[in-house]
């Protein structure tokens, strides 16, 4: 899925075309109505690409969805347009879905532009894990009471079950596709892949880490940061509680969010007259802690 990512896109393609999996594939860009000449340019160097080509920013749900609805493989791969394949990472990829028929969905090692690890392991939201954010022992202390990010080099040395993945590289077996549904497009970015993740989970589907499968991920691309962008995270945090939680424990996930967004305007109150950026920071904080609570994001799920 591609907005407005022309080079980035064009990098990804070529890595594609560098690193082909063994075997049958087919590759698709869902274009979300870039502006910038993505679709001319793809059409132009990779005329075996697929495009889709959208009316609208429709979202990372919907544009993904439509490309597994149009998709004839037996695994379908998720790839932001800002990543880069490594040698053999899907080839590995399709590896591990063969050898194991219960595999439901899979993701590889992110790395940083720098080369160094991006951290891709999750953890499933937690009223813990967001109090712990809120009051900065996440930098501190490590699992899944303190944080959804696991922090620890350590653990992404080896192959293991997740319960959730960055949706930036991540693969799911059309079974479950079919029996879950796909993403849920009510999330318009952020959180779909955890909530989709936990779906799979508790149909009783396995979801893995798989180290062997490398995959660099610039960040930024479709989604290059605006107060705006932060405060869609952040509803959709509380989207995704709502959705799995009973309401007195979303209620209290809630509550841990806001905590997190006024104690971080706190800090940054008294630095407020040296930076832009500090001020950006207090106005998109305070948008955000008001929007959980007056103007959330509509509950109904779209696995479309």
């Amino acid at each position: 899925m591609s907005y407005n990512t022309r080079e980035l896109t064009l990098a990804c393609l070529r890595s594609l075309a560098r690193h082909p999996p063994h075997g049958e594939h087919e590759v698709m860009v869902v274009d979300n109505a870039s502006t910038d000449g993505s679709l001319e340019a793809i059409r132009a160097d990779f005329p075996n690409v697929k495009v889709l080509p959208l009316a609208g920013n429709l979202g990372f749900a919907r544009a993904n969805n439509l490309a597994m609805r149009e998709a004839a493989g037996e695994v379908f791969v998720l790839l932001n347009s800002d990543t880069e394949l490594h040698a053999n990472s899907l080839t590995r990829l399709a590896e591990a879905f063969a050898a194991d028929p219960e595999l439901a969905a899979a993701g590889g090692k992110l790395l940083n532009s720098d080369g160094s690890l991006q951290f891709g392991l999750r953890y499933d939201p937690r009223v813990t894990n967001a109090l712990s954010e809120g009051l900065f022992l996440h930098r501190l202390l490590a699992g899944p009471w303190f944080g959804e990010v696991e922090r620890r080099p350590s653990a992404y040395a080896s192959r293991q079950r997740a319960e959730w993945l960055s949706g930036a590289y991540l693969a799911v077996r059309r079974e479950w596709w079919e029996r879950v549904g796909g993403l849920d497009s009510g999330f318009f970015m952020y959180s779909e892949d955890a909530d989709w993740c936990r779906r799979i989970r508790e149909s009783g589907g396995r979801v893995e880490y798989l180290p062997e499968s490398v995959v660099t991920h610039h960040g930024g691309g479709s989604s290059s940061g605006s107060g705006d962008l932060h405060v869609i995270r952040f509803l959709a945090r509380d989207r995704y509680a709502r959705l799995h939680f009973s309401p007195a424990r979303a209620l209290a996930y809630r509550l841990a969010l806001a905590l997190g967004l006024a104690l971080r305007a706190a800090f940054a109150l008294p630095l407020a007259p040296f930076g832009s950026r500090i001020r950006n920071g207090l106005v998109w904080r305070a948008r955000a802690a008001w929007r959980l609570f007056a103007d959330p994001l509509p509950l109904e799920p779209h696995h479309d």
